[in-house]
């Protein structure tokens, strides 16, 4: 298990981290050890521990590289990420992820070890992370966010999810992963026998995975093929139950995604059915955003990771 570190952080970071409009935290040392949880000490004038927040992982590098990866999570202005790192030829950011407020505030005077607030950081004692997870609610703090990324097989979303999402604290999930789990099978060829079930069995593990992450992408498709070989419509009522915040479309070149399909599964797609196959699920990601009220964004492949997840994050 990685340490805990105690940060001193100003009212107005905490208060961005809270909202999730901050979920990078930005720092001039990088802890020498593993650290699993930064627990959050406000400055004057509240002078207590209000938060603690998991870590996800650490951006290092020049501090325009650290900026230009982390600014839309940044919850601060570019001026003033020049003006703390001015001087220095490295940058280092906390990528922060499920975030709880402390359901009462700690003194330092409660705490075991260093009584003083961190200059830059110092590592918990065990008796302190006690006290820490004791005042810790069991939902994190931050709203729940749900967004669904639609794609035909062989777009690349599973890895434009996660290199975009998971900094900014979103688990992502398959909807094949999570119909598998369910005891659903997909052919190699990408077959689905009984689309209703099917759809079925993902809510039913959707209901399980919801209750465990705050922040979830879900990563699947608006229309699928049926056992038959027809290109064939998921109802609305399905993304309807899922309680979405977005919706986004991934598109991309026909002839990539065919060399794709067939390195992967070893099946030659033609390039009409796969047009065919992008341009209905791309008209029904359109009837599925009018259906149930949420605008989609429709972006190619060769998205930036960094805007694919800025247009998340600030909307």
């Amino acid at each position: 298990m990685g340490k805990f570190a105690l940060l001193s952080i100003h009212p107005e970071h905490v208060t961005n981290i809270l909202a999730g409009k901050k979920v990078f935290e930005y720092r001039k040392v990088v802890p020498r050890h593993d650290v699993s949880h930064l627990v959050l000490y406000c400055t004057a004038p509240v002078k207590k521990i209000i938060a603690v927040v998991e870590v996800l992982g650490c951006v290092v590098g020049s501090p325009s590289y650290v900026w230009n990866a982390t600014s839309y999570g940044s919850g601060i202005s570019r001026q003033f990420f020049r003006d703390y790192f001015s001087g220095r030829r490295s940058a280092s950011a906390f990528s922060l992820g499920n975030v709880y407020e402390m359901t009462t505030p700690i003194a330092l005077s409660e705490l075991t070890g260093q009584k003083s607030p961190p200059q830059s950081f110092y590592y918990l004692e065990d008796a302190d992370i006690g006290l820490i997870m004791q005042r810790q609610p069991e939902m994190p703090s931050v709203s729940p966010s749900m967004v669904f990324v639609g794609g035909i097989h062989g777009v690349g979303k599973s890895t434009l999810c996660k290199r975009s999402f998971s900094p900014i604290g979103y688990q992502c999930v398959t909807a094949s992963s999570l119909i598998t789990a369910g005891g659903q099978r997909t052919s190699k060829e990408k077959l689905v026998n009984g689309v209703v079930d099917n759809q079925t069995v993902l809510l039913e593990q959707l209901r399980s995975a919801k209750k465990q992450y705050c922040r979830l992408l879900l990563d699947g498709h608006f229309t699928l093929i049926n056992s038959q070989g027809q290109i064939e419509p998921i109802e609305p009522e399905i993304f309807r139950t899922m309680k979405l915040n977005q919706l986004i479309l991934i598109k991309g070149c026909l002839d990539e995604i065919s060399g794709r399909l067939k390195a992967r599964d070893g099946k030659k797609w033609t390039s009409s059915f796969l047009k065919k196959f992008q341009s209905e699920e791309e008209a029904h990601a359109r009837y599925i955003s009018e259906e149930i009220g949420i605008p989609l964004q429709v972006f190619d492949n060769t998205v930036g990771f960094a805007k694919l997840a800025r247009s998340v994050h600030q909307r």
